[in-house]
């Protein structure tokens, strides 16, 4: 699986995601959400989260080879063996709490967010390897 965001797209989708972290708090510092647009607000900053993980797993790497693309193929199946062990731990966190709605709750973005750690990981990863081989 070749990148097919220009390379910009990583820098740019670290930077959203940042602010997305961040802008909420700062907004209710100021005032700025209330009970009236609390829903409207944590869906918006769930939907910029989504987006930057995509920008981020998706943006072409400097130098990408045939060996990135099989990075960026593991890093979704590790991701897939994370996020199933994080679903598990959920669900009987859930179970343990009496509240199985815990478990759904953002569980894309949790895959996401897998997918960019292990694909950030195999990179450098890779990078290193390279300099030892040379």
């Amino acid at each position: 699986m070749k990148g097919i965001l220009p390379v910009y797209c990583r820098t740019m989708g670290y930077v959203i995601l940042i602010l997305s972290v961040f802008l909420p708090l700062m907004m209710f510092l100021f005032g700025m959400i209330n009970d009236s647009n609390l829903l409207f607000t944590k869906a918006s900053i769930k939907l910029v989260i989504w987006f930057s993980l995509f920008m981020i797993f998706l943006a072409k790497v400097k130098n990408e080879n045939e060996e990135t693309s099989k990075i960026r193929i593991k890093a979704i199946c590790y991701a897939i063996y994370l996020l199933g062990i994080y679903y598990i731990i959920m669900l009987i966190r859930g179970v343990y709490d009496g509240n199985l709605e815990e478990a759904d709750n953002s569980i894309a973005i949790v895959y996401m967010a897998f997918n960019v750690i292990c694909l950030e990981f195999g990179i450098q990863k890779s990078r290193v390897d390279r300099i030892f081989k040379k």
